[in-house]
């Protein structure tokens, strides 16, 4: 492989949003992923390009709101409990980022990718990947005074930061007019202009196809072990053999802060799981995408199913199911709209999104580590901003031109070298 070669690492919506913006200006592009393309955290969760949900996860009224939600297990933020130093160092990190200035910052900079979103996936879809896609407002709907005061704060704080698109305010009628399958008590809500919907599934899958067609190598079911580096390229390993490149990108979720740490480098991202479960449709369900804000659930209408998705679950260990939390999920959707006949089977599925503690993602250039990019942490943002990272990404990578967002996404407001003792370099054997 030559020293134009760029790996990415990760074959999720991220990972080949990167390798599709790369490889659609002729990059030479090779992507890694440990299990099968779009399997991971991209397979099950609401699909929403949503720039009104373009929003930090810590925030003021955050802290007060999670330690009510923390001591029910089936709530919509659950900590799991844990002594690793890690996790109680990005448990104090998420505290200090509570705090209104920092929420308008943060606030302030997805709002300004979340206005790349939309134009991203056209220019996809103009350069030929295919994908299920719904262009459809996103309903907001509220069964009491205090929550529909409350939506209107969110939408008069997204458009002082400089939300892209409109938010209209609903009278009762107005909502059930919408969708008709809601909760016959609902009092009114909010109707935000300018979202969108994808299935996620199909497109990973419609981006895989895309790079196949290209030519690009997609390496599947082969993790990548671990980083080296010799001065002018770097040697990404895998359990086959090891990929040498001039630039590595590394777009591997919560995996990708154990690789940066195998270079001596620490980011703070936490593993954050999500719960979905989809339904065949059924003429009593839903008819559009909607939002529980008191629940914080996701409710998503696909060509051939709807999709209830919600919950963040900090510190998980491994993807096994929850059905308290599955349940839990499934119980505001039916509370919300008892009309819907839900069917009995469902496809139930669990991802880890990753974090980082002030809820912006990491994306640029790793200090003091020439060659060596991330594409991370976009915690429920992941499909919103994917095209648009890898534009960003591709614009940096290719032509020089470092877009000013990226200061607020900037690795290295987090990133600690370690100074760990360094690898012997393997310059023989196995390497490409």
């Amino acid at each position: 492989m030559s020293a134009d070669t760029t790996v990415i690492v990760g074959g999720g919506a991220v990972g080949l949003s990167v390798a599709e913006a790369l490889s659609s200006r002729g990059a030479d592009v090779v992507v890694v992923e440990r299990d099968r393309c779009g399997a991971a955290a991209s397979a099950g969760n609401a699909g929403w390009i949503t720039p009104s949900l373009a929003i930090p996860v810590p925030g003021p009224g955050v802290i007060g709101a999670s330690l009510r939600w923390l001591v029910n297990p089936s709530g919509p933020l659950w900590i799991r409990p844990t002594l690793s130093p890690a996790l109680l160092e990005w448990i104090a990190r998420f505290i200090a980022q509570c705090s209104r200035p920092a929420y308008r910052r943060g606030l302030a900079a997805l709002q300004r990718a979340a206005a790349l979103a939309g134009p991203a996936f056209d220019r996809l879809a103009e350069r030929g990947v295919e994908f299920e896609h719904h262009d459809q407002p996103l309903l907001y709907p509220a069964f009491d005074q205090a929550e529909l005061e409350h939506l209107w704060g969110i939408a008069d704080d997204l458009t002082d930061a400089g939300a892209p698109n409109p938010f209209d305010r609903l009278s009762a009628a107005e909502v059930l007019e919408l969708e008709p399958a809601l909760d016959a008590n609902v009092v009114g809500g909010v109707v935000a202009g300018g979202e969108s919907r994808v299935r996620p599934e199909r497109f990973t899958a419609g981006l895989e196809q895309a790079l196949a067609s290209r030519g690009v190598r997609v390496r599947q079911d082969e993790p990548a072990t671990a980083l080296d580096h010799d001065g002018a390229r770097w040697l990404v390993r895998t359990r086959a053999d090891g990929l040498r490149a001039g630039t590595v990108v590394l777009a591997a979720g919560v995996n990708t802060a154990q690789l940066l740490a195998g270079v001596g480098v620490s980011v703070p991202v936490a593993a954050a799981k999500g719960y979905s479960r989809t339904y065949a449709p059924d003429s009593s369900g839903p008819r559009r995408a909607l939002y529980l804000e008191g629940s914080r659930v996701a409710v998503s209408v696909f060509d051939e199913g709807v999709r209830v998705s919600g919950t963040l679950e900090l510190g998980a260990r491994g993807l096994t199911l929850s059905q308290r939390r599955l349940a839990a999920i499934t119980t505001a959707a039916q509370d919300a709209m008892p009309l819907w006949r839900m069917p009995a089977e469902c496809r139930d599925w669990a991802g880890m999104r990753s974090l980082s503690p002030d809820g912006l993602p990491l994306i640029g250039a790793v200090p003091g580590h020439p060659g060596l990019h991330v594409a991370t942490a976009h915690g429920t943002l992941g499909i919103t901003l994917a095209p648009a990272t890898g534009e960003l990404l591709a614009d940096l990578l290719l032509d020089g031109r470092r877009d000013p967002l990226l200061d607020a996404f900037d690795p290295g407001r987090f990133a600690r070298d370690r100074r760990l003792p360094t690898r012997p370099k393997t310059t023989t054997g196995g390497s490409r």
